[in-house]
């Protein structure tokens, strides 16, 4: 089994992505993606154990946290975590830490990476005004420097209040998930089958060569961007939209098991 394991949770790949280039500078890492039973893949030996997911609706993926919370870890491990987002990460991080404390175990790093606002279904994938591509890069390089020489850093300070989030979260409960009513398929699908694949929800399952949605959707996009033929959209939003995916991922990447490097 590698020495490093890094788990992370990616709709349109940018989570994948910093997972990958953190994993390539480590060495003797596993990427895994928060997709099957957490049970399975125990990270009880490891001696980094790192963590990628992205910030939705200013929360950590419902279904990356109950990955989190169930997952088995070395307590004395080196923990990292780093958040995508198209903008403030909120409470994210420290909502992750708390989950990570009820283990006995210490996040040692912690960091939000802002890079492209994905969300297809609301909007065209755009940047930040006033960032670049390029100052994304550069923002990854030295993440993965600071993660490779074990630093430790501040803790993650909360920017909205607990009550808020809570209700936001109820709100979130009692509707996101059950949003992918609004998805539709045109007749370009050729049954593929590679959105039930790639949704790391379980959400999506063939039925006479079409695909259903099954209510327990976590708005991550990757049935959209990697669709093939691109021809499941959300409403009449995403028709004519980009469908971004980080360049450096493909779909045989987010499909796989795990990833060595």
């Amino acid at each position: 089994m590698s020495k490093n394991i890094i788990y992370y949770f990616s709709g349109t790949g940018n989570s994948l992505n910093v997972a990958i280039e953190i994993a390539k500078e480590l060495k003797n890492t596993r990427v895994i993606p928060m997709r099957g039973d957490p049970q399975e893949v125990p990270a009880l030996d490891a001696d980094i154990i790192g963590f990628t997911f992205p910030v939705h609706h200013w929360c950590l993926p419902k279904h990356a946290k109950e990955f989190i919370e169930k997952l088995e870890i070395n307590n004395k491990a080196y923990i990292f975590a780093v958040a995508t987002s198209g903008g403030l990460p909120v409470n994210v991080l420290v909502d992750f830490k708390k989950i990570i404390a009820k283990k006995g175990a210490k996040v040692s790093y912690s960091k939000a990476h802002i890079t492209m606002s994905s969300y297809v279904a609301v909007y065209e994938p755009y940047l930040e005004k006033k960032r670049t591509l390029a100052g994304v890069r550069e923002d990854l390089k030295e993440i993965v420097k600071e993660v490779s020489q074990k630093i430790c850093n501040k803790e993650p300070k909360k920017t909205i209040g607990k009550e808020f989030l809570r209700l936001f979260e109820k709100y979130l409960t009692g509707s996101l998930y059950e949003q992918d009513k609004n998805f539709n398929v045109n007749e370009d699908c050729n049954s593929c089958k590679l959105c039930e694949r790639i949704c790391m929800s379980h959400n999506i399952e063939m039925k006479n060569g079409i695909p259903e949605f099954k209510h327990d959707c976590s708005q991550c996009m990757s049935c959209i961007v990697f669709c093939p033929k691109y021809s499941i959209n959300y409403g009449d939003k995403t028709q004519n939209r980009t469908k971004y995916h980080h360049p450096n991922i493909t779909a045989n990447q987010m499909l796989a098991d795990y990833l060595d490097f």
